[in-house]
């Protein structure tokens, strides 16, 4: 049963990475490529560079509440934490970061 409940997660974690936010992707992979925000291991992002402009640091805010409530819907359809959608996320997530970009696996940002 726990492995049926993980497979169906994972496939909408799947369906949740190809669904990007229309008005917000450019920005945020502009960031990234900037190197203004990167991923991090609990599923959020997060300011890898503190002079980032505030519009950066709202766009990082806006996601990361989306981010939020989306892992949570995720969570209640599948009886399990939003803590837990939100570190499957992060894997699926950080193992499509391209080359360059940053990302924190617990030790602190890393260039990929």
């Amino acid at each position: 049963m726990k492995k049926t409940r993980l497979h169906c997660l994972r496939s909408v974690l799947l369906g949740l990475l190809l669904v990007s936010l229309p008005i917000a992707a450019a920005d945020l992979d502009q960031a990234k490529a900037a190197g203004f925000i990167g991923e991090k291991i609990s599923g959020f992002l997060g300011v890898v560079n503190p002079a980032a402009p505030a519009d950066v640091k709202a766009l990082v805010e806006s996601i990361n509440a989306q981010r939020l409530a989306e892992y949570q819907r995720i969570a209640n359809k599948n009886g399990v934490t939003a803590d837990t959608v939100a570190k499957l996320a992060a894997q699926k997530i950080i193992g499509k970061t391209p080359s360059g970009q940053f990302v924190d696996t617990g030790s602190g940002w890393q260039q990929r």
